[in-house]
């Protein structure tokens, strides 16, 4: 018999869990799970079987397969306790996650107990002297080296990674079930239930593994955001943006494998709200949280940026502050739940408790980088990065992002990623169609500032005239406004445009044709605008929303 048994911490964030027994002794073990320690009760015979847990699971992973149990546990949020339930939520587990996971979750079998004790997997016989002891997952084993977790790790993260990722997640939040218009269930009052449970569960934290500073700054801003924007969570909820999403999206379960996307081990033993169903900017807002908490803030901005600027979802910016916040508060309250368990050696409680720290500490810093209302406008010639740079602008500093692609689009029935048919091009991107998008964008504008948000204006603003009147609302309601024109070399625009034309996530219908002309007419900025920024875009994503974030201290 050759296995190994480890136990990992459990990757579900949502409500309080309990560690696993430890230590190097087997007894504790169920006689199935000890028994499927054997390779040769496994179809195949593998050379090796390793025993992987989790709070609620056992994961024996043998050379090409992995098969997953349910633990018989109630912790309040997940209740697997009799064998038909555990049995139920292994085929949900197998039917939702063929949505992200088709060719990894293979099916659903049996673990059955013979005559004289003897066990077998995948073995549903009717025999008389079999009996199930246990239902499994059977899926195939992916490589451990091809998580985003672990390429972020080695520094080995493909160029077109976050790209590919997008757009399967945009393919996939499309196509997945709109949750009912019910606020009770998923509008502002479920939100305040549920920050008040989660709260609730992580306050004897304070001032021990949650600082009383970040503890004071969140709970500040949550109480303050979740007044100030109570009508928008409903909002989201009649505009259906709340979905059957994942749940659990992270980079340990997020893959590349022979250029495709594979996404595993979403949440399938909850019904409520926050846990597979939730806003689509919630999901996304883990991700771009965790990914930052793996020090690459470049990969949270690109992710968070493409996302935002190719859905056209003018509110989702708004409240990501809120929802990475969320995010990092769990897992802190998570961490340090794990930090008092006293089956867990003092050398791990102590770097649990130093964990949930760094996840409360993230929190703060997440909230402090949102603006007071402002009317940040881009401008530039097609090709310059605007769009990527607002959308992910505007989500690190809780703005509406407001773009012209989008609603030029939406004036005349379009969705943001279908393209204007070339019998439309010259009226739809003509002077009069031109100056009613601009006319719209900053109808807009006026509407988000009177309910104190910050804005992003993503449009070429290639005119003087279109800026002043930019500036002009900016004035009237009394905010700072600042212009930032965004440029690249001319190859740079080329190349960027060029890819358009076989990316599923662009809202432009620019050609490198009308380049030329946009850079001949674009009228220069000049300091009697008021405060004007020129930044080089063809940097690092992230590198240029810092430049603009750091040129708006006189109103954060």
């Amino acid at each position: 018999m050759l296995s190994t048994v480890s136990f990992v911490s459990n990757d579900y964030l949502e409500e309080n869990l309990s560690p696993a027994p430890a230590g190097d002794s087997l007894a504790y073990l169920p006689d199935y799970v000890r028994a499927l320690l054997d390779p040769d009760v496994f179809p195949n015979a593998p050379s090796r079987v390793e025993l992987v847990q989790t709070h609620i699971s056992y994961v024996f992973l043998t050379d090409d397969r992995a098969y997953k149990t349910k633990k018989p546990v109630d912790f309040g949020f997940i209740k697997q306790i009799d064998l038909e339930t555990r049995h139920q939520f292994c085929l949900r587990e197998v039917e939702l996650n063929r949505r992200l996971a088709p060719n990894v979750y293979r099916a659903v079998v049996p673990i059955v107990m013979r005559e004289h004790g003897v066990y077998a997997i995948g073995d549903s016989d009717s025999a008389s002297d079999s009996e199930i002891v246990e239902w499994a997952v059977d899926m195939v084993r992916l490589p451990d080296d091809r998580t985003l977790a672990a390429m972020i790790d080695a520094d080995l993260v493909p160029v077109n990674l976050v790209q590919l990722l997008v757009a399967e997640i945009i393919e996939f939040h499309d196509s997945a079930t709109v949750v009912t218009n019910n606020p009770t269930f998923a509008g502002a009052a479920a939100t305040r239930e549920w920050w008040r449970r989660e709260y609730s569960e992580a306050s004897s934290f304070v001032g021990d593994t949650w600082p009383a500073a970040d503890h004071l700054k969140l709970i500040a801003y949550i109480s303050s955001i979740l007044d100030s924007e109570s009508v928008l969570f409903d909002q989201r909820l009649s505009r259906k943006c709340v979905v059957e999403g994942h749940g659990d999206l992270h980079a340990v379960h997020v893959y590349q494998i022979d250029g495709e996307i594979v996404i595993v081990d979403c949440i399938e033993f909850n019904e409520q709200f926050h846990f597979r169903y939730l806003d689509v900017g919630y999901e996304i807002g883990f991700l771009a949280m965790d990914l930052e908490a793996r020090g690459r803030p470049d990969l949270s901005d690109e992710f968070v940026g493409r996302y935002v600027s190719s859905v056209g979802d003018e509110t989702l910016s708004v409240l990501q502050p809120l929802h990475r916040a969320f995010r990092a508060f769990v897992r802190g309250k998570v961490e340090s739940i794990g930090s008092k368990a006293e089956e867990v050696s003092a050398e791990q409680r102590s770097e649990l408790a130093e964990s949930a720290r760094g996840y409360f500490s993230l929190a703060s810093n997440i909230i402090e980088r949102v603006s007071q209302p402002i009317v940040v406008i881009l401008a530039g010639v097609s090709g310059s990065g605007k769009s990527t740079v607002g959308a992910a602008l505007a989500a690190r500093i809780g703005a509406a992002y407001v773009s012209s692609d989008v609603v030029r689009k939406q004036l005349i029935g379009l969705t943001p990623r279908m393209h204007v048919p070339a019998d439309q091009i010259s009226h739809v991107y003509g002077d009069e169609m031109s100056a009613r998008t601009y006319e719209v964008m900053r109808q807009r504008t006026v509407e988000h500032l009177s309910l104190k948000r910050p804005v992003v204006l993503d449009a070429t603003h290639s005119r003087r005239r279109e800026r002043e009147a930019a500036l002009e609302v900016a004035r009237l309601a009394k905010v700072p406004a600042l212009i930032v024109e965004l440029r690249v070399p001319e190859e740079s625009a080329r190349m960027r445009i060029n890819h358009r034309e076989t990316d599923s996530l662009t809202t432009s219908d620019a050609t490198f044709a009308i380049y030329p002309e946009q850079v001949a007419t674009f009228e220069k900025i000049d300091d009697s605008e008021g405060a004007n920024l020129v930044l080089d875009a063809s940097g690092k994503l992230n590198a240029v929303v810092d430049n603009i974030v750091s040129s708006l201290p006189q109103v954060r």
